[in-house]
């Protein structure tokens, strides 16, 4: 099997796991995050760290790449942040602990991709990959939850403004309305009014 086939591989292993793990109301409301916080932001790793800092790159991805940026990591770190904004914690302690558990899992991952021969570290494997990793997440996680703050404040004066507007248009000739015993109509042919 050649070698730029992994990557593919490995996008379609993440996004089968996001359909059997993540609820599909969550996937569409998470996978705007993926993309932005994703695939967006990776593609500006792969120019700032690739191309003008050298720290390390994408190697054998074949034909599945367009100016020198390959298509399925991309899509891959799409899946990674829908299921790391799904099982984000709400809680503060717990939150830095995931942060920095990604950010090993990620460092991890990115070697056995290097061991696999499909990406390269120019400074060392550990370390700098390390820190790259800890400092997207963190990022990230600070402005999903700024995200999710403001939505929320949206959502609440959205539904604060509809009840209000509930309250002011009361209709004027709102009347239980009585039925007649005498005015009853039977429009059905099978029933006999009595």
């Amino acid at each position: 099997m050649p070698l730029y086939f992994i990557n593919p591989i490995v996008a379609v292993i993440l996004f089968l796991l996001v359909i059997a793990v993540v609820p599909r109301i969550e996937i569409r409301r998470l996978a705007f995050y993926g993309i932005i916080f994703g695939a967006i932001i990776d593609m500006f790793n792969i120019l700032i760290f690739t191309k003008v800092l050298g720290i390390g790159s994408y190697i054998n991805y074949g034909p599945f790449e367009f100016l020198d940026i390959p298509f399925f990591p991309l899509i891959s770190w799409v899946a990674y942040f829908i299921l790391f904004f799904y099982f984000l914690p709400k809680e503060r302690p717990w939150d830095y602990i995931y942060v920095l558990s990604a950010a090993s899992l990620s460092t991890m991952f990115s070697n056995i991709l290097v061991n696999l021969g499909v990406f390269k570290w120019n400074y060392g494997e550990l370390f700098v990959p390390y820190m790259i990793y800890l400092t997207w997440f963190a990022l990230v996680t600070m402005a999903y939850y700024k995200l999710n703050e403001i939505a929320e404040q949206q959502e609440i004066t959205s539904n604060n403004k509809a009840k209000n507007e509930d309250k002011d248009n009361i209709p004027i000739n709102d009347f239980p309305k009585q039925k007649h015993p005498r005015l009853s109509f039977n429009l059905s042919p099978r029933r006999k009014i009595k």
